[in-house]
């Protein structure tokens, strides 16, 4: 299994406005988190949740998360796994504060799901 990376504008955006003690912080998490998607998913499940349930057609659920980086940061990532590629994607969408995290969660998957015809 192969894992690939998707950084959107807005997540290296947001890694800009960090300081450089907080940028290792998340650089740290994403590493341990993407070894764990490729082994049993244990670290990801601990640090990952979803606070918002998107009702999207044709009975798909939405692979967005939120992610646990430190005590005062959230990262916003989608989690797909594919099976027929033999590769899991992991796409960073925004690292944000922890205050108002649900909210830029819930506005991510808007706007991606609006965008796909999905909700």
């Amino acid at each position: 299994m192969k894992l690939a990376f998707d950084i959107t504008e807005s997540f290296n955006q947001d890694m800009s406005l960090l300081s450089d003690a907080e940028k290792e912080v998340v650089k740290k998490l994403i590493n341990h988190v993407s070894q764990s998607l490729l082994n049993g998913q244990t670290a990801f499940k601990e640090n990952a949740s979803i606070p918002y349930i998107f009702n999207l057609k044709g009975g798909l659920d939405s692979s967005l998360f939120m992610i646990r980086a430190d005590n005062d940061h959230r990262i916003i990532a989608a989690i797909d796994d594919d099976p027929i590629f033999e590769k899991v994607s992991l796409t960073l969408f925004r690292v944000v504060d922890k205050i108002g995290a649900e909210k830029v969660y819930k506005k991510v998957g808007e706007d991606i799901y609006k965008k796909l015809g999905l909700l």
